[in-house]
Formats: C-alpha cells, structure tokens, sequence
C-alpha cells in the first residue's frame, strides 16, 4: 500500500503533512480538556465556555473552503503560516480573556480560524502539489490518520500539563507547541512558493462548490461528515465534564479521548 510512497521526496512531503495536522488536529480535539479549569478559574460558566467552542466549531468548517480558495489563489504557504499563527495566538490570549465576548473572539475565532486553514483541505491539496498522481491517494490517507494520532498524542500531553501548571500554563504551551508546525510548513511547501497556476478551463470556487452540490454522492459524502462532525464534536468537547462530574480522575478523560484518536488512525 505504501509502495508509491517510497520516494525519500514523497515520503517527506506527506510526513510534514501529517505532521501538521498531528498539531493543528490534536491541539484542537483536545480543547475540551480546559473547560472544566477554565470555568473554575473564570467563573465564566460552562454555558458561555460551551458556547464559544460551538462558535468555533461553525467557524473551522467555515473557514476551510474559504482557505481553500486562498490556497489556490496565492499559494498554500502563506495560508498555512497565517493558520498556525492564528491558532498559536488564539491560544496564548485565551488566559487573558475575563468575558464571553473575549472568548468567543479567542477560541471560537482566532483558535478555530486558524486550525481551519491548517487542516486537512489545504494540507492534502498542498501534498498534492508536489505528490505523483499514483502516491496521492495514499498520502491523503496518511495525512488524515496524522490527525487522529496528534489526538492521540496530545490529549494525555495537555492533562499531564494542566495537572503540573495550571490550565493557563498548559494553553501558553500549547501556543508554543503549535509553532512547532512552522518547520514543517517549509518542508511540506518547500523555501520557494511555486506560483499558482490557472487555467483556462478553471471555474472558481463558488462555480465549483454550485457544480458539486449537483452531484448526489458529493452530499451523501457531506452527510456523512455531518454525522462524523456532530457527534465527534460534541464528544471531545464534553466527555471531560462528564467524566469530571461522575467522580473520575481528569486522566479518564484524557486517556479516553487518546484511545479516540488511535481508534480513528
């Protein structure tokens, strides 16, 4: 299966990749880790905590297509810089926040904007560039079981983090963590951005997006990313209060969302 990926060139291109999405993915799934700290420590409310992520679970859906036309007009890099910026900034400003206003900009904007563009549009589309036809397929799916296993990684990471430094010192880590995907953007796009090449036969996006709404398998495909989304979204976000609230330790819940995400590889 991984035969077209035998290339040292092509291997490394869908490593940084999935690399990538480890970070952008695993930081982002495990969010629902700080709630319970978070509302502790703010007195915000479980409500308007919730209610900030359900924001930014709309917002990082928004945003792929639309980092996706960005991607194919000036190029993946800088989408992809500007997506770990965002999501590293969204982060480290989230210990600051003292509203729901504030944190609805922090993480269900900034956050969830920039783990959006950083996700798996863009990323695969950017592999792709520099991938022969024949290694594609493989390598989008390697690149998507990146995502699952930074779950994997991440989750038992940030619990051990909030356990020895708080959840504010665990959210400024993770803004660092995130801009350990700054090296592996230049890997995965090269130091030399490849102009983006339009042709004449090119629709655009919203012309693109209208043609593909008219293929039937194209919206079974969404309805079942839609049910994917729905209950994979809630879970991570609220297990960890459920489990809190049935008298475990935070480690149940960060070793189940773990298990979660290798499931998913």
């Amino acid at each position: 299966m991984f035969r077209t990926l035998r290339r040292p060139d092509a291997l490394a291109v869908t490593l940084a990749a999935a690399g990538i999405l480890a970070i952008t993915m695993g930081i982002r799934q495990s969010q629902g880790l700080f709630i319970s700290p978070m509302n502790t420590s703010t007195g915000l409310g479980i409500a308007t905590i919730s209610f900030a992520l359900a924001i930014g679970q709309f917002t990082w859906g928004a945003i792929q297509p639309i980092a996706g036309a960005a991607a194919d007009r000036y190029g993946p890099r800088a989408v992809l810089i500007a997506g770990v910026l965002a999501l590293a900034l969204g982060s480290a400003i989230t210990p600051f926040i003292e509203s729901s206003f504030g944190l609805t900009v922090s993480l269900g904007l900034l956050f969830a904007m920039g783990s959006g563009a950083a996700s798996f549009s863009v990323l695969i589309g950017a592999a792709a560039q520099r991938l022969p036809l024949e290694s594609r397929g493989t390598a989008s799916g390697v690149i998507n079981a990146g995502g699952s296993f930074g779950q994997f990684v991440f989750a038992p990471l940030l619990q051990k983090l909030i356990q020895l430094t708080g959840w504010m010192g665990a959210m400024w880590a993770m803004a660092a963590m995130t801009l350990l995907a700054l090296p592996l953007i230049n890997k995965l796009t090269g130091t030399q951005q490849q102009p983006v090449q339009h042709h004449e036969e090119d629709t655009g996006a919203l012309r693109a997006i209208r043609n593909a709404l008219k293929d039937r398998s194209y919206i079974l495909l969404h309805a079942g990313f839609f049910t994917c989304g729905f209950h994979i979204a809630f879970l991570v976000t609220h297990l960890p209060g459920e489990v809190d609230l049935c008298g475990l330790p935070p480690s149940v819940a960060s070793w189940s969302l773990a298990i979660i995400g290798l499931a998913n590889i």
